[in-house]
């Protein structure tokens, strides 16, 4: 056994000491950074961080639900956006976190390494407390394994999603997508259609959803390839891109005439938010000039809770749907850049305001003929492409490999331990 050097702590020298207090606050901070202790500390922060993540909709893989969740919630969602916890892994605390635990790592590496090669070089200390050392090494080598196989996913891949009406079909392209990020060495898309035959949901006695399911065909080049049921935690793979079952809602078809007997708008219309009170807009431009033009926003309430002149939501099924609409004209300035989900009323005239339930219709006093002709529900899909993730798999393998080989290792003999690197003793 070769036994090990006592750890004296590093002397202070007088270059130190004459340091000013900036350059000594340096100084610790560096030394604490590349303790291993300070790296377990970072990955156990970035853990907490992708936590958090699961349980906040997010940006890339559910816009609506995030709308969904700032329209429900508008004390905290504001300091949730400005923190970038609706796009976890994009934000600056998980940057910094990542950045400070890949700096710690990367000193621990660059101290350890060159004390290994010594050791192996000096046949006295050629024995299984090196070989655990060395794979303690691969180990954390295996983070920027890691680190490269994300980066390299992100840049050649994408994550998109696009909300499909239940009998309509999603194109995989780029013009098709709700919403699309893409890394720079992404490539062309593979250009196959999904096809949303059915959807079903199923409720806990409470109300609130147990599980949903998309019955979707998948089209290549004109022919069924697969047929396949997507539901949460469990999705389709085709091609190297993963499509997944992120939310659901529901698609209103509010039917608007003119006065003349023209249809301008006529057709589902999806809607956000929370499936049991969700918010969507009308918008038919085709009603006339621009301070005729027509839009109506909307909220539609599938199991209200009606209470003398008061209606609130109740659970998410389909029981006495109503829909609660406000009618307006004038500019809908299409022409500026504007959320499809919303419409800016400041100019128009309120003409109409009411309730709908599926098959009525209303004439406004404009002589204007409003009805609710029909629902569909429609799925969120997120559609995801990440040729990363085999990179990311072996790192995993490589690092899990080495350290169950720099734990056991030592335990297969007598023990043998290493004499510590100078630079860690000062």
């Amino acid at each position: 056994m070769i036994a090990p050097s006592p750890v004296r702590p590093a002397p202070t020298s007088a270059v130190s000491r004459r340091a000013p207090a900036p350059i000594r606050v340096l100084v610790r901070a560096w030394r604490e950074l590349r303790k291993m202790r300070t790296a377990i500390i970072l990955l156990a922060i970035l853990a907490l961080l992708a936590i958090v993540g699961t349980f906040l909709p997010q940006l890339p893989q559910n816009p609506q639900g995030v709308m969904g969740y700032v329209l429900r919630h508008p004390a905290t969602a504001p300091w949730f956006a400005r923190l970038g916890l609706f796009d976890i892994f994009s934000s600056w605390p998980f940057i910094v976190t990542a950045v400070l635990m890949y700096t710690s790592i990367g000193a621990s590496m660059f101290i350890r390494v060159p004390a290994a090669w010594r050791r192996a070089v000096d046949p006295a200390q050629r024995n299984r407390g090196l070989g655990a050392e060395v794979a303690s090494i691969i180990f954390h080598a295996s983070f920027f394994i890691l680190l490269f196989g994300v980066i390299y996913g992100k840049a050649a891949g994408f994550v998109g999603n696009a909300a499909v009406v239940v009998g309509d079909t999603f194109v995989e392209a780029r013009a098709n997508y709700d919403n699309l990020s893409e890394g720079r060495l992404a490539t062309q898309h593979a250009g196959f259609q999904v096809k949303v035959d059915s959807f079903s949901a199923s409720y806990w006695s409470s109300g609130s959803p147990k599980d949903f399911t998309s019955r979707v065909r998948i089209y290549d080049k004109g022919r069924v390839v697969e047929s396949a049921n997507i539901q949460v935690n469990h999705y389709v793979d085709y091609d190297g891109v993963k499509i997944y079952q992120a939310s659901y809602g529901w698609a209103p078809t509010l039917k608007i005439e003119t006065p003349d007997g023209r249809v301008v708008k006529d057709g589902p219309t999806i809607f956000v938010g929370d499936p049991q009170f969700a918010n969507g807009v009308f918008k038919a431009p085709s009603a006339g000039p621009a301070e005729q033009q027509l839009g109506a926003t909307a909220i539609f309430i599938p199991d209200p809770q009606i209470s003398g002149q008061s209606i609130a939501p109740g659970t998410p099924q389909l029981r006495n749907p109503i829909l609660l609409v406000r009618l307006y004209r004038g500019d809908l300035h299409l022409t500026q850049p504007q959320n499809v989900y919303s419409i800016d009323t400041s100019n128009m005239d309120l003409r109409w305001r009411g309730a709908l339930r599926v098959g009525d219709t209303v004439v406004t006093p404009d002589g204007y003929r409003l009805s609710f002709t029909g629902l569909k529900p429609y799925t969120d899909l997120t559609i995801n492409k990440d040729p990363g993730i085999p990179i990311v798999l072996a790192a995993f393998i490589i690092g899990l490999s080495a350290l169950l080989i720099s734990l056991y290792l030592p335990l297969m003999g007598p023990e043998q331990r290493l004499t510590p690197p100078k630079e860690l003793t000062g």
